[in-house]
């Protein structure tokens, strides 16, 4: 039976509620100040989630998440009132100070509410100016979005 833990940190990582991350396994060792999820492992605060093989939680002096790191087989949802961002990466670093994603890996967007797409290497989300940065190293950025038709 798969044995799952529960972790609950009081963090700002969307809209200051309460993170909940299960996984197969955890690690803290005292005097660390970062705390390894591993296995099968789901973020979730609201209606957003991280989805990976690890996510490692680094902390402050304070005990308070200053910033996480998703890798392995990421999926995620990033959702409020404002949008709704699906995808996939090979790895997410989320800054709760800066409120930004930083996506690298063969990611993959999918804006649900405006029926877009962006495909590149390295990807950067903005949540506080709601601006978005793309690049890639090896292939281009690719960009699909909706066209009226001439009729």
């Amino acid at each position: 039976m798969k044995r799952l833990i529960i972790f609950l940190i009081p963090v700002f990582f969307l809209n200051a509620q309460n993170l909940e991350i299960t996984a197969k396994n955890f690690y803290h060792k005292d005097g660390e100040k970062k705390a390894i999820f591993s296995g099968d492992v789901v973020a979730k605060e609201g209606g957003s989630f991280i989805k990976a093989n690890k996510i490692t939680v680094f902390l402050d002096e304070n005990s308070e998440a200053k910033e996480y790191i998703a890798t392995g087989n990421v999926f995620f949802e990033i959702k409020d009132e404002k949008k709704d961002i699906k995808g996939k990466c090979d790895k997410i670093r989320y800054v709760p100070v800066e409120d930004k994603y930083y996506l690298s890996g063969n990611v993959v967007l999918e804006d649900i509410l405006n029926k877009r797409k962006v495909y590149g290497d390295n990807i950067i989300l903005d949540n506080k100016t709601g601006s978005s940065y793309a690049k890639g190293n090896n292939k281009p950025v690719k960009f699909i979005f909706k066209v009226k038709s001439k009729k």
